[in-house]
């Protein structure tokens, strides 16, 4: 998109040209343009798109511009945006809107769509229940497939996807799943039931969204079908929808790893005060972490004081601990958020991350011991070799242990940033560090 052009068509007040161009372009391209509008002109240049469009541009704005549209429109083109959208699409508005603006859609949806709307509002935020959409195909399972097909020629343009059937009973219970495919092929006499496959994977409204990403990601699903206590169909929830949960789960756990707080909106948008507030207490607690440093290093002056060009090693070391901390730390998070590991393969894992470490530490050993013979003599080259390989592993085992034990704690394991395995492998190497010194100087 050459958004150079149309912001030059739209500060030379060109209205016609600037629709022509806008026409060409993706409606995910129009709302990143809009995104970046104030609100007098996000209005302005909203207006300028025909209805068709209007929607699906809306539904990928950003919830702080879909807020600002919202509330400088009339009540009847506000009905128009809400009525357009797809119900999913619908809902994740909704949720990011304040109370008084959420009552004045309400007032003026029909009850059996205000009912609807009140149940998924109630659905906790990370449950399968908020993602999910009512706009599906159900077919009975004693529709022969000439009868599944017209309904689906009936009901196409509605629905979030048509490429998965979903068959239930009389009482809408789950009983199978067909697909358009299945269907287009079979004989128009047979029954649904004769050619639904009864092998399904399906998920609860209570169900995490994480877990149904995973599901979805594991059995390469275009859609899951979503489920109350009881078996009866709810709802379906389509992969485009779990990009978008994929996407910010991978984003909160990018903060974790870099010890700083949730934050929900765009970065440009941020106040100094809510980056302050959301990265501040961790750095608070990590420099109360690292006085035990300080503390490590003043208990051990004696040692210092006796050979000075320890000091010059000191970065050296503690670097090491913790970079090779972050490294396995970062290994076990990922595998663990993808499954690829359970607490239970602790044991066996951290035997190969201690043969691992152990050869590390040697290779790395040589190198700064060649350092340490031109620096400060074979006694100095000695004590950084061999606290190179101890501090190598115990930062490795360090690394790889707390991501387990947050997950034992049912905490997430994304806590076990880089920052916090580095402080706590810092204060390890500084005293392991100065107690081998100590040990094999002899003082």
């Amino acid at each position: 998109m050459d958004f150079d052009r149309i912001n030059d068509l739209l500060l030379a007040k060109k209205y016609s040209l600037l629709k022509e161009e806008l026409l060409k372009e993706q409606n995910a391209d129009i709302a990143e343009f809009i995104d970046e509008l104030d609100p007098k002109t996000t209005l302005l240049v909203y207006r300028l798109l025909p209805k068709e469009i209007a929607a699906d541009v809306f539904a990928n704005l950003f919830p702080e511009s879909q807020s600002q549209l919202s509330m400088q429109i009339n009540e009847k083109e506000l009905h128009d945006i809400l009525e357009d959208l797809s119900f999913d699409d619908k809902i994740d508005f909704l949720e990011e809107m304040p109370a008084n603006m959420v009552k004045r859609i309400l007032k003026n949806a029909p009850e059996s769509e205000r009912k609807l709307i009140n149940q998924f509002l109630n659905y906790h935020e990370d449950s399968a229940g908020s993602l999910m959409t009512i706009e599906l195909v159900n077919l009975k399972k004693e529709m022969s497939v000439q009868d599944a097909l017209d309904k689906i020629r009936r009901n196409a343009l509605d629905k979030e996807t048509i490429y998965t059937c979903y068959v239930t009973d009389a009482s809408r219970h789950l009983e199978g799943i067909v697909s358009l495919r299945d269907l287009v092929i079979a004989a128009p006499t047979k029954k649904v039931e004769e050619i639904m496959r009864k092998e399904m994977i399906s998920v609860t409204t209570s169900e995490d969204k994480e877990y149904v990403a995973e599901l979805i990601s594991k059995y390469d699903l275009l859609a899951i079908p979503v489920t109350d206590n009881e078996n009866r169909l709810v709802g379906i929830i389509t992969v485009d929808d779990i990009v978008d949960v994929i996407e910010d789960e991978n984003t909160e756990d990018f903060h974790k790893m870099a010890t700083v707080g949730k934050i929900d909106i765009n970065l440009l948008d941020a106040s100094p005060f809510l980056l302050i507030k959301k990265r501040l207490p961790w750095l608070m607690v990590l420099i109360f972490m690292n006085i035990l440093s300080g503390a490590g290093i003043a208990h051990y002056e004696k040692t210092i004081h006796a050979v000075i060009a320890l000091v010059f090693f000191m970065p050296l070391l503690i670097g090491s601990a913790g970079n090779a901390g972050s490294q396995s730390s970062t290994l076990m998070i990922r595998s663990l958020a993808i499954g690829d590991v359970e607490i239970s393969d602790w044991f066996s894992l951290l035997r190969k991350e201690i043969v691992v470490a152990i050869l590390l530490g040697l290779v790395m050993a040589v190198a700064v011991s060649i350092i340490g013979m031109f620096r400060g003599g074979p006694d100095v080259a000695i004590i950084v070799a061999l606290s190179m390989v101890v501090v190598v592993l115990v930062g490795c085992t360090i690394g790889m242990s707390l991501p387990f034990l947050l997950s034992k704690l049912k905490m997430d394991p994304a806590t076990a940033s880089g920052p916090l395995v580095a402080s706590i492998a810092d204060i390890a190497g500084i005293l392991i560090y100065f107690s081998i010194a100590t040990w094999y100087l002899g003082l």
